[in-house]
């Protein structure tokens, strides 16, 4: 993985909301406001550079001025970068919960549920075999569950985990917290997403900025997400931003609806999995031309649904292109360090 310089824990004032810039319309509530769950790196860097612009005293004015190549300040905040391109990347957010990071379930992990034993998964892992077999797809793609039950479900449909279950592999099994307070590092567990974060439903209206009053028959039914109690963000740094580019602790706004969050400087360094079995989790959404420059589609891999997520640009005030992703969660097996900081081994 590309190395990890800082990290930073995230705690909302009070709900987040995340959306892939898809368009709202008015009296619509089955999709609209969906919220995408974690947020994609260019939420997470977009907030992070706009809170340095607050932290620094530099008007927005001054970046829209700039080229979309052209560095804001390469001599006093070099990992700024350009309107265009960061100077910086993230990885996660990771979730930490009881004091305890938690890591996205891979998308190569299936589960079975013995009937008497309601809190104990058995583990089943689809993994690249080198048997003879007819398939339609590229054989060194394919992944295989040996034995599998009729029951299994995808673990990365419900489930985060922590590190120890992390250093499992092929056949195990996890138990299944039950509350916030069953989590720890004593043993290998499943955490039910239910546990961590909960939806929440708004009614919000539109604004009509000229006239600075509420336009008739604009409703809007969104989702906003809530973290339980004792449950925060966890954000890794490909650079060392503190204190140079922004303050150890601090607030900014995080995603729609200019959101508020607190933030801290995390001295003791998350634990990562200590074992390398040639895996690579994606612990972001990581994109799909990423992927391929980094090599990762040469090779087997699991994933779920791709996501189209857009976002918005401050610097031309417009919508940016929907781009593809790949959901966290997402497993591809190589020898290689891809050298991605959206990746760790385990």
């Amino acid at each position: 993985m590309g190395l990890i310089e800082q990290w930073l824990e995230i705690k909302p004032l009070d709900t987040l909301f995340f959306r892939g810039g898809e368009p709202m319309e008015a009296g619509e509530t089955h999709e609209a406001g969906r919220p995408i769950f974690p947020p994609a790196p260019d939420t997470i860097i977009g907030a992070l550079r706009t809170a340095i612009l607050g932290q620094k005293g530099i008007d927005l004015a001054v970046v829209k001025k700039l080229g979309k190549e052209q560095d804001l300040d390469l001599e006093n905040l070099p990992f700024w970068g350009s309107p265009a391109r960061p100077g910086f990347r993230i990885a996660g957010p990771l979730l930490k919960a009881n004091g305890i990071v938690l890591f996205p379930a891979p998308a190569n992990w299936f589960y079975s549920q013995p009937g008497w034993e309601p809190t104990r998964f058995v583990i089943y892992e689809a993994r690249p075999d080198k048997k003879t077999v007819s398939v339609k797809l590229p054989f060194n793609k394919a992944l295989w569950v040996e034995n599998p039950p009729q029951d299994m479900e995808r673990l990365s449909l419900g489930f985060w985990v922590n590190r120890k279950a992390l250093e499992n592999q092929e056949k195990f099994s996890l138990e299944v917290a039950e509350s916030i307070t069953d989590i720890s590092e004593e043993k290998a567990l499943a955490v039910p997403v239910e546990l961590l974060l909960k939806t929440e439903q708004r009614v919000g209206i539109a604004r009509d900025n000229r006239l600075r009053m509420v336009r008739t028959g604009h409703l809007y039914a969104t989702h906003h997400l809530r973290l339980a109690k004792g449950v925060s963000l966890v954000v890794g740094l490909d650079k060392a931003l503190c204190p140079s580019h922004l303050n150890e602790k601090g607030l900014f706004q995080f995603g729609g609806e200019g959101r508020l969050v607190r933030y801290h400087l995390i001295k003791d360094k998350p634990q990562l999995p200590q074992k390398n079995n040639g895996r690579w989790l994606a612990v972001s959404l990581l994109s799909f031309s990423r992927a391929r420059s980094a090599s990762n589609l040469a090779g087997p891999y699991a994933s779920g649904k791709l996501l189209r997520v857009g976002g918005f640009d401050l610097n031309s005030g417009f919508h940016k292109p929907a781009r593809t992703f790949f959901p966290v969660g997402t497993v591809f097996f190589a020898d290689k360090d891809p050298g991605l900081c959206e990746l760790i081994p385990f």
